[in-house]
């Protein structure tokens, strides 16, 4: 039966690449069929020999570590504009959720472990049409076989970011089974956090989810 994480964070730049990388690489040396996806993404880096061959910078780490597959295989959908997705889409044209959603179904069935690293945070704003707005959140609660991975990198203000993310999740019954504390500055107070937001994890979801520590580029993730 195949499994899939779907790997979101409290905020941009948290990280959320480098742990994508990380368990692939960790399911990869147990023999397992895994695929890391990164549907949606926004800014390229132009090659100035060759503007085709642009690519966002998170989806060239997915494709350098998978070198087998296409881009196609990784990605669904790259906005050429650095913005938030819903701007870069009514700049460049919108994309179908119910198209990345029968994408990403397809990819799924292929593989034992489907790693799906999303794009900013839980209300990101992926869509803006019509009045409507489909947020990551939304994304997220059309996916109910999947496991939730929360990324949060241990900087100023995590805490709050962490609980408002944690809140949503509560929300929507989707208690993550892990938490990634991602030390991106080695300042050393991930205990201290883990102290104080314990109590909280318990009283939002009855129980406390699993909780990693990393300092980024020194270690390696292990579910």
């Amino acid at each position: 039966m195949s499994s899939s994480i779907f790997i979101v964070a409290t905020d941009t730049d948290a990280g959320k690449t480098w742990v994508t990388t990380q368990l692939f690489k960790q399911f990869q040396d147990q023999g397992l069929a895994v695929r890391a996806l990164k549907p949606i993404a926004c800014g390229v880096q132009v090659a100035p020999s060759n503007e085709s061959a642009a690519l966002n910078e998170d989806v060239q780490q997915l494709c350098n570590i998978q070198p087998q597959r296409k881009i196609s295989d990784i990605n669904f959908k790259t906005y050429h504009q650095p913005l938030a997705p819903a701007l870069a889409a009514k700049v460049e044209g919108a994309f179908s959720p119910e198209a990345l959603l029968l994408w990403i179904g397809d990819l799924q069935h292929q593989m034992e472990i489907t790693l799906i690293e999303t794009v900013g945070g839980l209300m990101t704003p992926l869509l803006a049409t019509d009045g409507n707005v489909w947020l990551v959140s939304d994304w997220l609660q059309q996916m109910l076989d999947t496991q939730v991975l929360l990324v949060l990198p241990l900087r100023l203000g995590c805490m709050n970011q962490a609980l408002l993310a944690c809140a949503e999740l509560q929300r929507l019954d989707r208690s993550p089974t892990w938490i990634v504390f991602n030390d991106l500055d080695g300042n050393g107070t991930a205990d201290e956090t883990i102290t104080i937001l314990m109590p909280c994890l318990k009283r939002l979801f009855g129980h406390v989810p699993k909780l990693l520590i990393l300092n980024q580029g020194q270690q390696t993730l292990q579910l």
